[in-house]
This record gives C-alpha cells, structure tokens and sequence, in this order.
C-alpha cells in the first residue's frame, strides 16, 4: 500500500508527543481501514491497533520518526512519515529460505520487539553480540523486512541453526569483506552503500582474529543499515571528539542504528567508554 505523496506530515516535532501522535493518526487510520488505532495511555508515541482483518493486534512505535522529526526539515519529516507508514502497511508476499538475513539492531529496538511479541509468547530468532547489540534474524522484501518467528522458521523446514547459518552466508554475499586488522592500524574503513552494514558486525568469531591483529584500540561504529565505521583510535580527547560526531550523525539518521563507539573486548561488541 503505498501512501508517498497522502501524508499531511506533522511539519518538525516541535510540539508534544501527543500532538505529533494526533497528527499522524489519520493517515495511520487510513493505511489501516477497519482497524480501531488508540494513542496509549502512558506513552503517547505509542499507537495500539487492533481489530485488523487477516493481521495480529500490533503496536506501531514513533519514537525514532518522532525522533527524526525534532532535528528535521519539514520536508524531511514528510518524507520519512510517508516511508514509514507505507513500510508498516505493506503486506510482504510469503517468506522464503532465499529472503533469510541477520539484521543488527540496538537494545532499544530489541526492547520494543519484547513488549510486541513477548505477550504472545513467542519472539523472533536473536542473539546478543555486545553491550547493547542483538543479532536478529529476519526476512528480507522489496519494501519491508519481517522478523523471522520460530513457527515461520520451521514452516520452511529449518532448524535454528541452520535459520542462522542460511542467513549469514545470504547477509554476507551482499556485504563487502571484512577488514584487515593489521592494515586497520593506519588505514580507517568507512563502509557505505550496501544494505544491512550493521550486520558485519555480527559474525563474532570472524572478528576475534581481526581485533587481535588491530589491537586494542579497535572501534566500530554503526550509525545506520548503510554506515559503518571501522578504525583504530585510543582513548582521549579524539576519541572523546569522535563520540560526539557519532551521537550528531546518529541524530541526523531516520532510522539509527546505534549512537555508540564499540570496542571488542572478550569477544563482543562493548560501549567504548
């Protein structure tokens, strides 16, 4: 269903939540006709909806858009509103083993797959890979990605295992190689123009090798599925500077990933401090 082009947009969220919420909820009502959409009581950046012919009650979460939108032109708050609402309403065809990737998110997007998916007792393939870093498995389509459920999981006739290892090999196809460590030390990556970027991080085992090799002053970054960063730089004043332009990146993205430097320490992805 695409609604580019049908969004009053709420210009930039420079008013409430609430009012940002009231603005967008008739063209979230139109993308779901017959449905019955609620502000929620205590967050009203959260919408409930419920009583949609042929989908589950779901929960639709504008804190990223709302986010966006407090540093955004009008007409880039338009712009991702519209792409948003078109991406939640879209219904993607079937899943397939082919579509199976691992999409990396932080734990503020792992926290609202929970309040989501918890209550029905059943939530997507995932594994931690840092402080505040999941591995989530999910099926990609043209225009939406879909969290892989064990049920639809096993419908294709795969195990868990071999979900993951189906998604990593179809992942990595599509992203460039890891870096060298040893050239890491005088030569900084910065990886852009590929789809799901985040998820190089992913592959734990492949980095211990690599941080070895670049020492212990490697760092990564991932601001957005199409930005990675991978470097070496002590802690310090331009370290400390670096956060900071990591945080106004993540800011300026629709859709961050995450607003952290990374360290590998022990085998995962830490909170540089």
């Amino acid at each position: 269903m695409a609604l580019a082009g049908c969004i009053a947009a709420p210009a930039q969220a420079q008013g409430s939540e609430g009012e940002f919420a009231r603005q967008l909820l008739p063209q979230l009502q139109a993308a779901f006709p017959g449905a019955e959409l609620a502000i929620g009581a205590d967050d009203p950046l959260r919408v409930d909806v419920t009583g949609m012919e042929g989908w589950d009650d779901a929960t639709i979460n504008l804190h990223r858009i709302y986010g966006f939108c407090t540093t955004a032109s009008a007409d880039e708050c338009t712009a991702i509103a519209s792409e948003y609402v078109a991406n939640i309403s879209y219904r993607p065809p079937p899943p397939g083993r082919a579509d199976l990737r691992v999409l990396v998110r932080d734990a503020r997007y792992m926290a609202n797959i929970r309040e989501n998916f918890g209550a029905k007792g059943s939530l997507p393939y995932h594994r931690a890979i840092g402080d505040d870093l999941f591995a989530i498995l999910a099926f990609d389509s043209p225009e939406t990605i879909m969290l892989a459920m064990p049920a639809t999981v096993a419908e294709l006739g795969l195990s868990e295992a071999e979900a993951w290892k189906v998604a990593r090999e179809q992942t990595a196809s599509g992203l460039p190689p890891l870096p060298d460590g040893t050239a890491l030390r005088s030569n900084a990556t910065l990886f852009q123009d590929y789809d799901y970027l985040p998820s190089m991080l992913a592959d734990l085992e492949a980095w211990a090798p690599i941080a070895a090799a670049a020492g212990p002053d490697l760092l990564a970054t991932a601001v957005s599925d199409s930005a990675v960063f991978i470097g070496v730089m002590p802690s310090g004043p331009m370290l400390d500077g670096f956060r900071i332009t990591v945080e106004e990146d993540c800011a300026a993205q629709p859709r961050c990933v995450s607003p952290h430097i990374y360290r590998f320490r022990q085998g995962k992805w830490v909170i540089a401090q």
